[in-house]
């Protein structure tokens, strides 16, 4: 199986999509550029909505460099900030809370911490975050500091859980700025939970018995870890959504005129349309967070019916400057492609059919089929997902899945197509839990007009995720509860990757975190593909991808 990378010239146009196709990135970054200036939306709003919209598009030190004077303004931005505390309220913040306000009252980033008082004053940090556009300007080391300094005075001591990758860069930062590792304080005695925790200890702190007073405040963390996770939760979620506010009304602003007129250009789709997957993604997250009750809902967020109305434009249609355009993957499988694949490969694979996955069926059961005329960011939030993400394909008498993916995941999907080869020898033979183990391999990668597609065959079978999904379902509900599908599922793929952690031991750890695994479907009658006998239930086969 030879490797392929095949680099090719912008090929012809197809009329309808003429008009963009001359346009680059920079073009679509000067107008932006050009409507924040005229309309004069805050800085913070204006940062979010390029975060949002370029993000994993603009690969530069910063991705404001493209935008005239946002750097400088930041920088002033960031001298100016000044670090405010709040206290716990009823309704609102559980957490003690330090603010990094702009001289405007803007948040630009916080720290929750968790007073302990018995049986010596202590504050736990719970969470620290500072804005995505203000990151590395030293505010974090700021509000750190703030927080070290608020200690002293309060002479107490400080604990926090540094969960940072030791590969990041800000690893580091808390001992360089005096916090230490508990396990070198406390010695012995600390499970593996307490095993990544540091401890600061002022010299106002004066107690003869701090060890013993410790391991009491360690139980009682323990003890009100799931109550901590669950106000934390609460907060992200309240913040996010007042984030995803600000976003909606800055675009809102930027493309007033358009609104109002009803024309549609294709850039304001797509931050539009951007925005829309990145609410639902978080959507979709906040169901599986621990404790949270749905306190804070998306359903707070409106959008008139202009932009409800307003059709998709999920992928982007601009040439990169200096885009590594090409084809990876199989040699075998790319030169029997299409040649109007291979010359025009996001416009090819954008019109293929959506792959109708039982995210996809439901809703359509739903709505009573197809929208008759182009899907619109409505029908988007009535869906839940991006039905535009997956695409069949259909060549040669065999079917494929198209996946579009975010640019930057592309390094991390060459390591993925490599490491796969590698998962493949390994699991040669095996089953889990009577499971025949196959590998799914990434056929092809493709980049074109700032869009990275992955090509896979397409299996029997759904994503364990939405199996799971599907199996709390009116339709399938009570099958579950008698027989316990959910349960081989999620059994079949902790086994898995438990097998692969053990074969592989901590040389690929990001790599199978990345994996993904599919189980047995009857996607046309959304049943379950399971064996059930005397020793219980089981699945066929589990692909890994």
């Amino acid at each position: 199986m030879a490797d392929a990378r095949r680099y090719r010239p912008w090929g012809k146009t197809h009329g309808l999509f003429y008009e963009v196709c001359v346009m680059t990135l920079a073009d679509q970054v000067a107008e932006i550029g050009n409507r924040i200036e005229r309309t004069g939306i805050r800085l913070k709003e204006a940062l979010s909505v390029i975060d949002v919209t370029f993000d994993d598009r603009l690969h530069t030190s910063s991705p404001y460099e493209a935008f005239a004077g946002l750097n400088l303004l930041i920088d002033r931005t960031v001298h100016g900030a000044r670090i405010e505390r709040f206290h716990p309220q009823k309704g609102a913040s559980r957490f003690h809370t330090l603010e990094i306000h702009t001289e405007e009252g803007e948040i630009l980033g916080y720290l929750n911490m968790l007073h302990l008082k018995r049986p010596l004053p202590c504050y736990y940090l719970v969470y620290v975050e500072v804005m995505p556009s203000f990151r590395g300007l030293g505010l974090g080391s700021r509000i750190l500091s703030a927080f070290m300094g608020f200690l002293k005075e309060e002479g107490a001591v400080g604990l926090l859980d540094n969960i940072i990758s030791a590969h990041e860069p800000s690893y580091e930062l808390y001992r360089r700025l005096g916090w230490k590792a508990l396990t070198e304080y406390m010695e012995r005695g600390l499970t593996d939970e307490f095993a990544t925790y540091m401890i600061f200890i002022p010299d106002s702190v004066r107690s003869s018995h701090l060890r013993q007073h410790l391991t009491r405040i360690l139980f009682s963390l323990k003890r009100k870890r799931a109550v901590i996770d669950m106000h934390d939760n609460e907060d992200m979620v309240r913040r996010t959504i007042e984030e995803f506010q600000s976003i909606c009304g800055a675009l809102v602003e930027l493309f007033r005129d358009e609104l109002a007129s009803g024309t549609s250009p294709p850039l304001l789709r797509f931050m539009f349309t951007r925005l829309t997957t990145k609410l639902i993604g978080f959507h979709r997250r906040i169901s599986t967070l621990i404790g949270y009750t749905g306190g804070e809902s998306l359903e707070q967020l409106t959008f008139s019916d202009d932009v409800l109305k307003l059709p998709v434009q999920p992928y982007s249609l601009w040439n990169l400057p200096r885009e590594d355009a090409g084809v990876w993957g199989d040699h075998e499988v790319l030169k029997r492609l299409p040649r109007d694949l291979i010359e025009e490969p996001t416009f090819f694979i954008e019109r293929l059919p959506f792959y109708n996955r039982p995210y996809l069926s439901g809703w359509l059961a739903r709505r009573g089929g197809y929208p008759s005329g182009p899907l619109t960011i409505g029908d988007l939030f009535e869906c839940g997902l991006d039905p535009t993400r997956l695409r069949e394909f259909h060549h040669e008498g065999v079917d494929y899945i198209f996946e579009r993916m975010s640019p930057l995941f592309f390094p991390s999907l060459m390591k993925r197509r490599d490491f796969l080869k590698k998962v493949e020898t390994t699991i040669s033979g095996v089953r889990f839990r009577n499971a025949v183990a196959r590998v799914n391999p990434i056929l092809l990668i493709v980049r074109d007009r700032g869009n990275t597609y992955v090509l896979r065959r397409k299996v029997r079978g759904v994503h364990s995720q939405e199996a799971l999904d599907q199996l709390m379902t009116p339709h399938l509900k009570e099958l579950n509860r008698a027989v316990g599908i959910d349960a081989a599922v999620t059994g079949t793929v902790k086994n898995a990757r438990d097998f692969l952690k053990k074969e592989f031991a901590s040389r690929f750890r990001r790599e199978i975190d990345e994996l993904t695994y599919f189980v047995p479907w009857d996607i046309e009658r959304n049943l379950p593909g399971v064996t059930v006998d005397v020793s219980g239930i089981s699945l066929s086969t589990l692909w890994i991808s």
